[in-house]
């Protein structure tokens, strides 16, 4: 049985309560949240043009938003190259004896990166820093931020390890076959400087037709991972990827509630992150599952057209659902039609034989 909070109090958590944490489990919502900023893009990256300036607005301008800031401007970081943003750049050329008119050429990206790196106190994790973890603060932190978004990440370079850092940094142990805990140890270190280390974890671009095979190694990549009611529904701007849930309106068996204390994901979090991860948009951006079957990235199907990938919504209509898989194909092993699937907390996301008698969907960019 589904049972919702109060408006009010719905509204103000971004989230709707779902079934209680039995049988199928249950799906947390979250309020669409306000646009975020387009993720940042190394100035010197192929993606940026030659002359950054007054108009622009992707990630480029992220990372410059970004450094800005880490060489003394007060700009908020929101892609967008506005007047605010021109002047901090004017003021950044003028104190580096560079030509004042706005424009980041390929001097001016030059200076920026190099004070912005020595204002961040970079240095080298793997022999400056010891073992980073939630609560860490300083130089090694500044570096870890800046490594991640170069990789994909949204984080604000501030040296402070918090619920947004760990995500990021889950996400990335994900995706290389590391143990998800958060913890930047010498394994996650290595995998941080390895020539390919930005292969995966990164989202492809937006309009990349769906490949099912990419989707499904973003699935695999969660495997283990715990349950957590209203895991990756960004409650705190992390982004898709394993995160805090919340404790308001957790009916489940296991007290006290772990969901404001584990990171993890709950049904329509892992297809959120899945899909993020394994086709670059964000279904619902953060939703439910309810509002996930409203997205235009979702087509009605029949079971009988199903193919690896589709998603499988439980309700009692295709609009009204409380759970959500992932269609994982055929087991060449077996030949047993299998499922991912985030069920419950005290569970971890799992890879099991498919249960059907739901609602179908096709994914497409």
């Amino acid at each position: 049985m589904r049972t919702l909070l109060p408006t009010r109090r719905r509204l103000s958590l971004g989230l709707a309560l779902a079934a209680a944490l039995t049988g199928l489990g249950a799906s947390t919502a979250s309020a669409a949240p306000a646009a975020a900023a387009p993720s940042p893009i190394a100035l010197t990256s192929s993606a940026c043009p030659a002359d950054i300036q007054q108009g622009e607005s992707d990630g480029c301008v992220t990372q410059l938003q970004l450094e800005l800031d880490l060489t003394g401007a007060t700009i908020a970081a929101d892609g967008r190259f506005g007047a605010a943003t021109l002047n901090a750049v004017r003021a950044f050329q003028a104190a580096h004896a560079l030509a004042a008119d706005g424009i980041v050429g390929p001097a001016t990206k030059a200076a920026l990166d190099a004070a912005a790196a020595a204002a961040s106190g970079t240095v080298d994790l793997r022999t400056q820093c010891g073992d980073l973890r939630t609560g860490a603060s300083g130089p090694c932190v500044s570096t870890l931020q800046t490594m991640l978004n170069k990789l994909g990440a949204r984080l604000t370079v501030d040296g402070q390890f918090g619920p947004a850092t760990d995500t990021a940094v889950r996400d990335f142990q994900a995706f290389h076959g590391l143990a998800i805990d958060g913890v930047v140890g010498q394994g996650t270190k290595a995998a941080l400087y390895s020539g390919d280390a930005g292969s995966t974890g990164t989202p492809p671009p937006p309009g990349t037709p769906v490949d099912p095979a990419r989707v499904l190694a973003a699935a695999k990549a969660f495997l283990g991972v715990p349950y957590v009611w209203g895991g990756g529904h960004s409650l705190r701007g992390e982004g898709p990827g394993p995160s805090l849930g919340t404790c308001d309106g957790y009916t489940g068996s296991i007290q006290p509630c772990p969901a404001d204390t584990t990171a993890g994901l709950d049904c329509s979090g892992l297809v959120r992150a899945t899909y993020w991860f394994g086709a670059g948009f964000d279904l619902a951006n953060g939703g439910d599952t309810d509002q996930q079957t409203l997205d235009r990235h979702l087509t009605p199907i029949t079971e009988s057209q199903r193919r690896p990938g589709d998603l499988e919504y439980f309700g009692t209509d295709a609009h009204t659902t409380t759970h959500v898989v992932l269609y994982a194909g055929t087991d060449p092993a077996t030949g047993a039609d299998m499922m991912y699937e985030a069920k419950e907390t005290g569970t971890d996301v799992h890879y099991v034989g498919l249960r059907t008698g739901g609602f179908w969907y096709h994914v497409t960019a």
